[in-house]
């Protein structure tokens, strides 16, 4: 004996108002349908900063440093993050420039980041970090860095904002 099929509706969102808005996020307070019809409401952050024509809005990057003679490394960055109110120990990642792609955005934080200048292997398709809150994506792009490169041998960090991060291997 099988149960009735109940009724389900297609959630949808019905309308988004403006909660607050900064430089880099905005608030809205999102009424929308849920499976049962019901009307409910949500707070939800969203980015400012997407590139027009880009699903991401940024690159985490796993970099992985190769050396003659020693063992690959992961890269990682420590670095002060308000809303945490500590370090945190992270991949290197940043916001996609406008016209740029997520292989060049990735090139580019780590050059920043780390003083590392890699060669991109993979890119992954564009994924939700935290979708229960925000609408912010990122594609996560694999790098390679020859450790014996003359350019990585002592790497300098390209920092614009007076910030520091510390680098772990």
């Amino acid at each position: 004996m099988s149960c009735p099929k109940k009724d389900t509706v297609e959630p949808h969102v019905i309308k988004e108002e403006l909660i607050a808005a900064g430089k880099w996020v905005k608030l809205e307070k999102t009424t929308y349908v849920d499976p049962s019809g019901s009307t409910r409401t949500w707070e939800t952050a969203k980015r400012t900063t997407r590139p027009t024509n880009s699903a991401a809005d940024g690159v985490g990057i796993i970099a992985l440093l190769k050396r003659t003679l020693h063992k690959d490394c992961v890269v990682l960055v420590k670095q002060f993050r308000p809303p945490m109110g500590c370090h945190t120990l992270e991949f290197p990642a940043g916001l996609i420039d406008d016209n740029e792609s997520a292989e060049t955005a990735a090139l580019r934080e780590l050059k920043e980041e780390t003083g590392y200048k890699g060669e991109v292997v993979g890119v992954t398709p564009v994924t939700c970090l935290d979708p229960g809150l925000s609408n912010c994506t990122t594609n996560i792009v694999m790098v390679n860095i020859n450790g014996d490169d003359i350019e990585n041998i002592n790497p300098t960090q390209q920092l614009g904002d007076g910030g520091k991060i510390y680098l772990y291997f």
